[in-house]
Order: structure tokens, then sequence, then C-alpha cells
């Protein structure tokens, strides 16, 4: 599984008063180890960044951040050893940042100037210490983006997801996607802070399920519960690990994730049907990457490297004719 050996001590709980029943989720680790404090329980916890934010990264990317598990291992593993390997450049782990956060989340983050991070202000422009060098999303939000001069006028795919499946506690067995609307009592996906996803998985579920049937089970969704984040990749294990849900639904290499990171806890089902519902996701440069020849490189790498590592990490394979494709933004 991507990242299985990563030897981070990046450990990421979840904010807000937990439930009584509610206990702390070891979050699989990326980067590289430090001896530094840590934080770990609910409170007080910094999600979804994963790198140094003092200005000092020599390469910054912010991704809508559901490939994760596959992005920061290319990231903070394999790409400085690739640069060592061809003699093409210097990459230190410890100076890459990748903020990894749902796309509505970045692209706010991006054309506000920041983020709040608990009682600390997290200032992000071009004429600040912290912006990306490198932009990942599908091509909607690069749109936005690009309509506020934040980068250019063209992004180049290079991984499309596999639509949804079924994320579900073990003891919990369901087959299909039909045994699921009718036997999960409460079920969880991306909140409506994620509009994409969310209306991804209604649009999959009404074509395989029926319009009724879907609004039925949109019917038994658990909306909110305290110190939910807004983050599908962290809110639905979340929710499944710690008993507030009795099935989920998520992006299928997601799913394909968590199942393999809590094996004795989670299981994952494909839905039949859901990869026509798939994703592309697009990187596009900013202007601060001309500064950054890490930029460069690392685009170079990424396109050698993702045509095998997504599909390895679950999502589909590309053909000629799309990967590389050039998205008009």
């Amino acid at each position: 599984m991507p990242g299985r050996n990563a030897i981070a001590a990046f450990l990421v709980a979840f904010l807000g008063t937990s439930p009584a029943l509610a206990q702390n989720v070891a979050w699989p680790a990326f980067g590289p180890l430090r001896n530094l404090l840590t934080f770990e329980g609910y409170t007080d916890t910094l999600p979804d960044f994963a790198g140094p934010l003092d200005g000092s990264a020599e390469l910054t990317i912010f991704t809508e951040g559901n490939h994760f598990p596959v992005l920061l291992p290319l990231a903070l593993e394999r790409f400085p050893n690739w640069c060592r390997a061809n003699h093409a450049c210097e990459a230190d782990a410890s100076r890459i940042l990748a903020v990894t956060l749902p796309q509505p989340m970045i692209v706010r983050i991006l054309k506000d100037g920041g983020a709040r991070l608990g009682n600390a202000v997290l200032p992000v422009g071009a004429d600040k210490p912290i912006f990306p060098d490198l932009i990942m999303g599908g091509t909607a939000p690069l749109k936005q983006l690009h309509d506020a001069g934040i980068v250019g006028p063209r992004a180049q795919v290079f991984a499309r997801s596999r639509g949804m499946a079924m994320l579900l506690p073990r003891k919990f067995i369901v087959h299909d996607i039909d045994e699921f609307a009718e036997r999960v009592g409460r079920m969880i996906l991306a909140s409506p802070g994620e509009p994409g996803a969310r209306e991804q998985y209604r649009a999959s579920l009404q074509a395989m399920i029926g319009k009724e049937r879907t609004a039925r089970l949109f019917g038994r969704e658990v909306t909110a519960f305290p110190g939910r984040l807004g983050i599908q990749h962290r809110d639905v294990p979340y929710a499944l690990l710690n008993g507030l849900a009795d099935g989920g639904l998520i992006v299928r290499h997601l799913a394909r994730f968590y199942a393999e990171a809590f094996p004795d806890l989670l299981r994952a089902i494909d839905v039949a049907g859901a990869e026509r519902f798939g994703q592309e996701i697009g990187v596009v440069e900013t202007e601060r990457a001309r500064r950054h020849p890490l930029a460069a490189a690392f685009r170079r790498f990424l396109m050698e490297a993702a045509q095998s590592a997504y599909p390895d990490g679950g999502f589909a394979v590309l053909g000629p004719d799309v990967f590389g494709r050039s998205l008009d933004l």
C-alpha cells in the first residue's frame, strides 16, 4: 500500500469535543521523522498540512486531498530518490510542503489569502512565505483559480478516480449497493461543504438505485457530529471507526486505503458501475514555480511516475489519449 513504509511521525486526530464513545485515530504517517513536540488527540491538531509552514519549503503543492495516499509517498519518498538517481535535482523531503485539503477549501485559502488554524493565522499569497508552486484538482476548481488569476490557462491530466465504493465496519457485511441502501441505518459521506464529491455520489446512486431510494438513503445520513471537519477523507473513516455511522460512501481508492490501513476494523466493497462517474485530476503551475526549480523537476517526475503509481493506488488506468491531456481553464 502506498506510504505503508513511510517513516514519519505525522499523527493527526480530529478537532472538536468528541462524544463519549469516540477515540483518537492514529492517522497513517507520511514525511520525515523529526524529534519535535507532537499533539495527539482530538483538539489543537493540524490536519492535512505535511511539511514546513515557516516559508522554508523549496517545493509547495496545494491539492484536493483525496489522492493523498498516492501523492504523499511520491512527493516525500520517491521524488527525492528520483532526483538523486537521475542527478536531475536536489530534493530534501523536509523542505517539501503538501497541503491536501478538499477542493473548496484549497480554492478559498488561495482566494482569501490564508486560513485560521485555531488561534493562529496562516497567511498564504504570492507575496507571502507560503504559496503553492503546483496546484492539483478537478477542472472546475482549477477554472476558479484561473479566473482569479492564480494559475495559468492550461492544466495537465495525470489521474482519474474510479467512482465511489462502500466503506464499512468490519463486522457489518453487505455485498452490493442495493443491500447497502436497504440495510445501512446511518450513512456517512462528503458533507455539503464538499459539493462536488457529494453530488458525484448522489448522481451515482440515482443512476444505480433510482431517485426515490437515493432520497431515502440520504434521509438516513449522519450530517453532523462533534468535531466534524467537513473533510470527507477524515470524517468518513472517523465516523465509522467510532461507531457514529453504520456505513460510508467514499471514492474507491480511499475505501481501499482505509481498509488496508485498519484491516481489523474496516472493509471496502466496490460498487459495480460506479467507475463511469470518476473524476480527472490535473496539475498546473503558478507564477511562483518559475522561482523554484524543483517545481519543474517534480512535474517531470510526476508525469513519469503517475501512470503506474496511481493505478497501483486504486485509480483508473489511463490510455495515451487521456494521460497527459491538456485541460483548458
